[in-house]
């Protein structure tokens, strides 16, 4: 089961699912003020297999990919049946790119891209179905280039979420932060799964063509 998915009555096992994303487009011009860069292909599936068949959080649920870029995530999501996939990003150029791939594996009735600071967008809870689970998952900027970027997405998915999926540099400090952070917001740390992210050379400063990033993928519930 852990191989196999089904959706829209065909069957996609993850080794192709994998190549599927990896052959979608990346940034043309990634922006690094907004901490741009593609999630690798293998670390998207890995990510959204876990949220789906570990804690069924994917399947009917209204997935909120913050952040979106240019929609792995996003449409790793869609393939779990996900009710709907909204994905936000701040950039109408990284958008214009993941409707493109969206179009390509005719995704368009799932996944609905939406050009917005996350400041400002809502999603309002009383007008969603009550039955209907809404959750996030986000790789949001870790704060290099803009302090305190991701203490942004954490509160915006906390706002309407009911369980979030985030991706953050591992080590202790952050860590320990991050559940300071989410405790005053009546949220708690449900699971923390550390991998490796493998970022592909993606801004002229960068030396080698692939570098290795560990980061820890973190589960997070409200509080009861």
């Amino acid at each position: 089961m852990y191989n196999e998915l089904n959706w829209s009555g065909n069957e996609i096992n993850k080794k192709n699912l994998i190549s599927l994303i990896q052959n979608t487009a990346c940034f043309a011009e990634p922006k690094i003020e907004f901490e741009q860069y593609c999630i690798d292909a293998v670390s998207a599936v890995d990510l959204i297999y876990f949220a789906g068949f570990e804690f069924n959080d994917i399947k009917h649920a209204i997935v909120v990919d913050l952040g979106s870029g240019t929609g792995r995530l996003s449409i790793a999501s869609a393939f779990f049946k996900a009710e709907y996939v909204l994905s936000v990003d701040i950039d109408i150029d990284a958008l214009k790119i993941l409707y493109q791939n969206v179009k390509k594996l005719n995704l368009e009735h799932i996944i609905l891209p939406i050009c917005a600071d996350i400041k400002r967008f809502e999603i309002l809870k009383r007008c969603t179905p009550s039955n209907i689970k809404i959750t996030t998952i986000m790789n949001p900027p870790f704060g290099v280039q803009k302090s305190k970027a991701d203490r942004e997405f954490l509160q915006k998915a906390f706002s309407f979420s009911d369980v979030v999926y985030s991706i953050h540099l591992r080590n202790e400090k952050v860590q320990e932060f991050i559940k300071n952070f989410v405790s005053i917001l009546e949220w708690r740390i449900d699971l923390i799964v550390p991998f490796n992210l493998m970022l592909a050379k993606t801004y002229e400063f960068h030396s080698k063509k692939t570098k290795e990033i560990n980061v820890n993928f973190y589960r997070f519930l409200k509080k009861e």
